[in-house]
């Protein structure tokens, strides 16, 4: 899954590089971008809340992780790439996670798994930023990664819509990988201690 998602994302290089082309032109800067794809996963959060449309939230999802990867396309093409907006992204992929998965509840899921969820989720991130301010190297390791995640939410909407049973299994298909990548992390980690 991951070379998948490694090659989805060569591929969408073809795309998001003349959108952020067309963009440096503008007065828009990366953090803009970056700004917009969090509010954008508040509104996903807000209609599942009010309509309980599995399909609305996947389109505002799509749109949400777009603004996700052109920002840093951006940033790249004009020049902007910096700490601050490298941690202003960061910061907020953390909290667009909890907008992501948190409205499952609305649609009916089990609130201690959501809530859970949202928790592994968080604790991959953090993994991954600790392990690496101690020098190891995490990017790749664990089954399923960021950009895994939001495509299982999104297929979980989607499957839901049209019944309700296998958009659960896909959601708790999507619970269990993310058990299972805290554990290949902290593994990961164990295996390097003595070279710490």
């Amino acid at each position: 899954m991951v070379d998948l998602i490694t090659k989805l994302r060569r591929q969408s290089k073809k795309v998001l590089t003349p959108i952020a082309k067309l963009i440096a032109k503008s007065n828009v800067s990366a953090n803009s971008i970056t700004i917009i794809g969090l509010a954008l996963s508040g509104v996903y959060a807000l209609s599942i809340f009010l309509t309980r449309n599995p399909l609305l939230g996947v389109l505002i999802i799509a749109v949400s992780s777009f603004m996700d990867a052109l920002d840093g396309e951006v940033a790249r093409v004009k020049g902007e790439a910096s700490k601050f907006g490298a941690f202003l992204d960061s910061s907020f992929d953390r909290i667009e996670d909890i907008f992501f998965i948190s409205p499952l509840i609305f649609l009916g899921f089990n609130s201690f798994l959501v809530s859970t969820l949202i928790g592994f989720s968080l604790t991959i991130s953090y993994l991954r930023s600790k392990a690496e301010l101690v020098g190891v190297k995490m990017e790749g390791k664990g089954i399923i990664e960021r950009g895994e995640r939001i495509i299982f939410v999104m297929v979980t909407l989607l499957v839901f819509f049209f019944d309700h049973f296998v958009g659960s299994i896909v959601f708790y298909v999507l619970y269990v990988l993310s058990v299972v990548t805290v554990i290949q992390r902290f593994y990961t980690v164990v295996t390097f201690k003595d070279k710490l």
